[in-house]
């Protein structure tokens, strides 16, 4: 349907887990975007481009509403006022860096849950050209959005530049659509099949991460940040050689460097990780998404296992396999818990850990025109906001280089806890990355077969047995 989406819409899972998490400054939770041009934008050409966008992609026109105890989302047939640009002239500035960034941090402030447009663009003149800072609320767009409108937003400004009609390509299912079909989706036996699973991620007894100081709350304010990163034949390797032995993918290294790095930390053989999934799976027939705008992403637990005498090739292949036996990459966590009745003594895990690996973003689309901004786009969730991890774990590869960044309450950790963790993330890390290059054999798993409810021991006693036959 290519009609314009307008109605109350069904709070998706993610969208339900952001109102119960009840952050302070809801109105401030934000993803931005900025794009660089050294010969300026044409601001008429810009503001036709985003108002095509926000009447393109339905979401963009979302409001919220507090009714009772209730919070209603309601997509806009069309924005009560024409969408304009905010022009600010920082050319003059002893210091443009930081002009740009105080009024990127009072920008990212201004937008309003009730009232809309859930969108806010500002473009910085500057003596080297524009900077358009696009400030979009998280409650309706995610990663893969940025890339959608990012996209969209190129192909459109190149349409109007050479005077031709703006067009778009045609719109997939709308997350309006999205949202009803998931709740039909709750109701199923598919669904209720995969109950036992989570219940038993949830009941596994929970590992506490040792702290350095006791806090009641943590704050987005006092968060800071350590970085490491790997050199460029090092991404290399983690990017594709290293992957043969064992068949694995980014999620299975990482996660398997954390679990031991955890285990070295605390002595704990296991703990709960959150993990992040685009949440754009397959699981609704006829259902096309791949051109929706809004946030679609999944949350859900794992639990990572490490022994203190454990093989890296065994932590490599349980790591793997608990990750294959996850249910539709974990799309249906949240559909449980916030779709389906449950009972009123059902305590949810809460992970202290997270890890979110975002890919290789320096693939950004840069045409002749424009290309990515180095500025600082202002803190994109409130000062005030709960920070939700005690360890928030973020990965990306850029400029051909992986980087991790660890997330931390300043008034919880000493930055020099943090970075001897970092570090021994890194050595292990590093140790799977030369264990894997010197491993030349390739080694199945019960995953890579028909097979995957096989143990481990299991598949290797069947192993054993064919050699032995071989031989």
């Amino acid at each position: 349907d290519q009609s314009v989406v307008e109605g109350e819409v069904i709070l998706t899972p993610i969208q339900r887990w952001f109102f119960e998490r009840n952050f302070d400054h809801q109105h401030h939770w934000n993803l931005s975007m900025m794009l660089h041009a050294p010969k300026g934008f044409d601001l008429a050409v810009t503001e036709q481009v985003l108002q095509k966008l926000l009447s393109h992609h339905d979401a963009l026109r979302m409001v919220f509403r507090q009714e009772h105890d209730d919070m209603l989302q309601y997509n806009q047939r069309e924005l009560t006022e024409p969408f304009s640009i905010i022009s600010c002239d920082v050319s003059k500035a002893q210091d443009v860096k930081q002009a740009i960034s105080t009024y990127a941090n009072e920008y990212q402030r201004q937008l309003n849950l009730e009232k809309g447009p859930l969108m806010k663009v500002i473009c910085f003149h500057t003596e080297n050209g524009d900077h358009l800072l696009i400030i979009t609320h998280h409650l309706v767009i995610d990663g893969v959005s940025c890339r959608i409108l990012l996209e969209d937003f190129m192909s459109l400004y190149h349409q109007a530049e050479k005077g031709e009609t703006m067009v778009l390509p045609p719109k997939t299912h709308s997350f309006k659509e999205w949202a009803e079909a998931i709740e039909r989706y709750a109701q199923s036996q598919l669904l209720k099949n995969q109950k036992e699973y989570w219940a038993a991620i949830e009941n596994r007894p929970f590992t506490t991460l040792p702290v350095d100081h006791e806090v009641k709350e943590r704050k987005v304010a006092d968060t800071k940040a350590v970085k490491m990163q790997l050199t460029e034949a090092e991404t290399e390797h983690l990017l594709t050689n290293i992957h043969l032995p064992y068949t694995t993918e980014m999620n299975d290294i990482l996660l398997c460097a954390l679990g031991l790095a955890v285990q070295e930390w605390t002595g704990q053989s296991h703990v709960h990780v959150q993990l992040e999934g685009h949440g754009r799976e397959d699981i609704l027939s006829g259902l096309d998404i791949s051109r929706t705008v809004g946030w679609f992403t999944s949350m859900y637990p794992v639990v990572l296992e490490a022994k203190p005498n454990q093989t890296i090739a065994d932590a490599i292949k349980g790591t793997k396999e608990m990750l294959r036996r996850v249910p539709n990459k974990g799309i249906g966590y949240g559909i449980l818990r916030y779709m389906t009745p449950s009972e009123p003594s059902v305590k949810h895990v809460q992970p202290e850990i997270s890890l979110n690996y975002l890919g290789q973003i320096d693939q950004e689309v840069t045409t002749e025109l424009f290309g990515p901004s180095t500025y600082d786009m202002g803190r994109q969730a409130s000062p005030e906001s709960e920070a939700v991890y005690k360890l928030n774990l973020s990965g990306l590869v850029q400029h051909n280089q992986f980087i991790l960044s660890c997330s931390y309450c300043a008034s919880e950790y000493e930055e020099q806890t943090i970075q001897q963790f970092i570090a021994l993330l890194k050595e292990k890390i590093r140790s799977i990355i030369t264990h894997c290059l010197a491993h030349q054999e390739r080694e199945f798993t019960p995953s890579d077969f028909s097979a995957a409810d096989l143990e481990m021991d299991e598949m290797d006693d069947i192993f054993d047995m064919l050699e032995e036959k071989l031989t």
